[in-house]
C-alpha cells in the first residue's frame, strides 16, 4: 500500500513539473528536454553579453520561448539569446553543469563576449550554482537569475525517483557541497506549489515576485520585469 501510494505520488509529481513542457529547440539553443542538439554556431560577434536560459526538471528548452520574446521585443539582439538543454530526468545535476560549462563556452566564442548571463527556472537554478562553483563559472558569468530553483531542496522531490530528484531533496549530498555558495538574484513566489516549503527559493539577493505558480514564473508579465530589471 506504501509503495502504491509513492508511485502514485512520483506520477503527480511529474504531471506538475512537466505540465505544458515540450521538447523544442532552435536557433542559438540546444536541443529540448534530452539535452541533444549542438552548442551555438560561430559567428562574427554580437554587441551584447549572451543570455542563456536553463530549463527545469522535465522542462525544454521551449519553457523559455515568451521570455526569449519579451527580451528580444526590448531591444536585446538575436545574437545574444540561447536556451541551454540537457537531461533533467536521466543525468545528474554534476553531469549537466559539465555540458552547461561547454555550451557557455561556445556562446562566448560565438558572441565574442568574455561573460554570460543566466536566466535559469526550477532546478536549472542547481545545474548554474554548480557550474558557477564547481565548474569555473562564476568568472564566465556576470549575473544569475534563478526563479522558483530549490536551493533548500523541495520536499516534491521525495515523490520522483531520478539523480536529478535526489538531489533536489532537502539536505541532499549534492546541496550539502553547494553549501549556499553559487547564487546571485533568486526570484520567488509564494504561490509556487512545486518549492515546499516556499522559501526554499531564496538564496543571495531574493526578490519576492507576484503570487503565481511554478510553471507561470516563465511566462507572467510582472515575473518578466522583475527578471529584466535585475539582467
Amino acid at each position: 500500500m506504501k509503495m502504491k501510494r509513492f508511485v502514485l505520488l512520483g506520477t503527480l509529481v511529474s504531471l506538475i513539473l512537466g505540465a505544458g513542457f515540450v521538447a523544442a529547440g532552435k536557433g542559438g539553443t540546444k536541443g529540448g528536454g534530452g539535452g541533444g542538439g549542438s552548442d551555438p554556431a560561430p559567428s562574427e560577434g554580437c554587441s551584447q553579453e549572451p543570455i542563456i536560459m536553463i530549463h527545469g526538471y522535465t522542462g525544454s528548452t521551449s519553457n523559455f520561448n515568451t521570455m526569449e520574446g519579451r527580451l528580444a521585443n526590448d531591444g536585446v539582439p538575436a545574437c545574444a539569446l540561447y536556451k541551454f538543454g540537457y537531461n533533467s530526468t536521466g543525468a545528474s545535476n554534476e553531469t549537466s553543469a559539465a555540458e552547461l560549462k561547454s555550451f557557455v563556452n561556445s556562446a562566448l566564442q560565438a558572441t565574442g563576449q568574455s561573460k554570460a548571463r543566466l536566466i535559469a527556472h526550477s532546478n536549472g537554478g542547481l545545474v548554474s550554482r554548480w557550474y558557477r562553483v564547481f565548474e569555473g563559472g562564476s568568472k564566465k558569468t556576470s549575473r544569475l537569475i534563478t526563479l522558483g530553483t530549490p536551493h533548500e531542496g523541495t520536499t516534491w522531490a521525495y515523490g520522483c525517483f531520478s539523480p536529478a530528484c535526489f538531489e533536489m531533496r532537502p539536505n541532499s549530498s549534492f546541496l550539502q557541497s553547494l553549501g549556499g555558495k553559487g547564487c546571485d538574484v533568486s526570484i520567488w513566489s509564494d504561490a509556487d506549489e512545486i518549492i515546499v516549503p516556499v522559501e526554499s527559493a531564496k538564496c543571495g539577493k531574493s526578490i519576492q515576485t507576484v503570487s503565481v505558480s511554478h510553471n507561470a514564473l516563465l511566462t507572467d508579465p510582472d515575473v518578466y520585469v522583475d527578471v529584466k530589471n535585475n539582467l
